[in-house]
């Protein structure tokens, strides 16, 4: 019964996110004091593997922080801060920039405005894949697309519907959500990306693309009927020029990834970290061949120091609060109180992957993270499927893949908030426009799931 518990902390932990306050600080309490009550009901059963008590309870519960901190940073944290710092150095020097006016120039071809919001959902899938910020996606999209855009008639609110889903599924080894789903199955993140996420990804982006195609022109033509309209508010590109040919450099940490691989050589092996390091060595050489200012390119090596801080502070840090909030639900008996009442009411696969999507459909939704979300209830992944007698893959994917799109219809996110801004439309407007899309993906994924387990 102590297990029951957490759920008021839980739901406070949700009213607390919605209200602005800082994730990571409700987690972080939140974890701490399940721990509390767990050890004042069972006794100290809290502590990770492999940690030594301090011979004092009270300093035993920050023991926990300091455990996962010290195993986050030097492993999964180090790999996010290394592709979020090169991230940031892709955009400083204009890469990320040119990479998008490449690819999106065919689109100036087509002359039907919701064909080319179908592709357009597409081809940010695809970039989102090299560029893992979804606002800095959606951003480049809109700079880079705003004429061919406005030009063939495409409504404000409709390319602000499409551009705040380019990222829903955060695909590819740049995402920290897809590294954190690697680490749980225990596999790396590119075979994560090619034996697990590029299929089941592929599907729903197809059918999210067609659902955009047909809701958007829905939308569109009862707003017209309404009288209702709105105006796109494009920024300036003030980003720095560079030459077209550096758009390959924000996809060779990827082309090293599967090149260096079981899926091509394998004689060499190189990780994520190290892929961003000699990516990162590659931009700057080419970086001084363009500008011949040594000076100005070494001195820009602090743009990616600073932003592998920038990712510790948002995302490696929430996934430290996230752990000790997962160690605060197995301390008051949360998690073996959830599978021990699965199998009193027989669940089985399906029923614990929806229970499981819906927990984190809910958390994603009410605070506008996905990260926040998946990086929660990750690591239940292998209790669930060991209990169940499936792969952890079965239920790390349709849980990572599922955070996104629910982020995707929060009227909270982030990324729907700056296209709302940009088009002038209310984010509970735009999130009407997106939920469909997104469901339709999200029914994709799970059916996909389901199929293969």
């Amino acid at each position: 019964m102590i297990a029951l518990l957490a759920l008021p902390i839980v739901f406070g932990a949700g009213y607390l996110i919605v209200k602005k306050y800082n994730t990571q600080a409700v987690l972080f309490g939140a974890g701490l004091l399940m721990m509390v009550v767990g050890y004042l009901a069972s006794g100290p059963e809290f502590l990770p593997k492999g940690t030594k008590p301090s011979g004092a309870t009270l300093v035993d519960f920050f023991l926990v922080i300091k455990s996962i901190t010290a195993s986050t940073a030097a492993d999964l944290g180090l790999i996010i801060m290394a592709v979020g710092g090169f991230s940031k150095y892709m955009g400083h020097i204009g890469a990320a920039n040119a990479l998008v006016k490449v690819t999106t120039k065919p689109l100036s071809v087509i002359n039907n405005p919701y064909i080319i919001l179908a592709f357009t959902y597409i081809l940010g899938q695809f970039l989102n894949v090299f560029i893992p910020s979804a606002v800095g996606l959606a951003m480049l999209l809109l700079v880079a697309l705003y004429p061919v855009l406005v030009g063939i008639g495409c409504t404000p609110a409709s390319v602000a519907a499409v551009l705040a889903t380019t990222a829903c599924l955060d695909l590819g080894p740049a995402s920290g959500a897809s590294n954190k789903a690697a680490e749980v199955i225990g596999i790396d993140a590119a075979s994560y990306f090619v034996q697990h996420q590029l299929f089941a990804g592929i599907c729903s982006a197809i059918v999210i693309a067609i659902l955009h195609f047909a809701c958007q022109k829905w939308f569109d033509k009862r707003d017209e009927i309404k009288g209702v309209s709105y105006e796109l508010n494009a920024k300036e590109d003030t980003s720095r020029v560079a030459p077209l040919w550096f758009s390959v450099l924000p996809i060779l940490p990827l082309v090293l990834l599967l090149t260096f691989s079981k899926f091509a050589i394998t004689s060499i092996k190189i990780d994520v970290v190290t892929a961003m390091f000699i990516s990162l060595a590659v931009a700057m050489v080419f970086d001084v061949v363009y500008s011949k200012d040594g000076r100005a390119v070494a001195s820009s090596l602090k743009v990616y120091l600073q932003g592998m801080g920038d990712v510790f502070a948002s995302v490696v840090s929430l996934i430290i609060a996230a752990q000790t909030f997962v160690v605060g639900l197995k301390a008051i008996g949360f998690i073996s109180g959830m599978l021990g009442l699965a199998s009193d009411f027989g669940f089985g696969y399906i029923p614990m992957v929806l229970m499981l999507v819906s927990i984190i459909g809910a958390t994603a939704l009410m605070s506008g993270s996905g990260n926040a979300a998946f990086f929660s209830f990750s690591n239940l992944a292998p209790d669930v499927a060991t209990h169940v007698g499936v792969s952890i893959a079965a239920f790390a994917l349709p849980m990572q893949l599922s955070a996104g799109i629910f982020r995707s219809f929060s009227p909270v996110a982030g990324v729907v908030i700056a296209c709302a801004g940009v088009a002038g439309i209310p984010p509970t407007e735009l999130v009407k426009r997106t939920a469909i899309p997104m469901i339709g993906g999200l029914i994709t994924i799970l059916v996909i799931t389901f199929v293969g387990a």
